[in-house]
């Protein structure tokens, strides 16, 4: 019964996302939702899907999410005990922030803290 529970709400977001891949609110529902079941295979990605689809605006108000994903894909490899991942994932989202226009003080406190762990 869970299981067809799961497939129904993965295929609304997955609708979701087909019309509007940049609704990173549904990519962090549809990642909670399979956080749940539990695949890390899944997980990843699932994170590696909506950390592809990089905001067409230059504008922070739109990168806001997309760097929360990026915080959130951090933040489940750190805690599933891969470290060096979790590393590479904060250096990636640090060289795709457009720094020249905005930056997000968020992601440097979290890589302060990598440094200081």
């Amino acid at each position: 019964m869970e299981e067809i529970v799961l497939n129904k709400w993965r295929h609304h977001y997955e609708d979701v996302l087909k019309w509007d891949p940049n609704n990173y609110d549904a990519w962090i529902d549809l990642i909670w939702l399979e956080e749940e079941w539990g695949d890390e295979d899944i997980i990843r990605d699932t994170f590696e899907k909506a950390i592809s689809n990089i905001p067409d605006e230059l504008e922070k108000w739109y990168w806001g999410r997309y760097v929360i994903l990026w915080m959130l894909y951090a933040i489940w490899e750190e805690s599933s005990g891969r470290i060096e991942r979790a590393w590479d994932v904060l250096e990636k989202i640090q060289s795709i922030i457009p720094h020249n226009l905005f930056s997000f003080s968020k992601i440097w406190i979290m890589i302060a803290h990598f440094y200081v762990w």
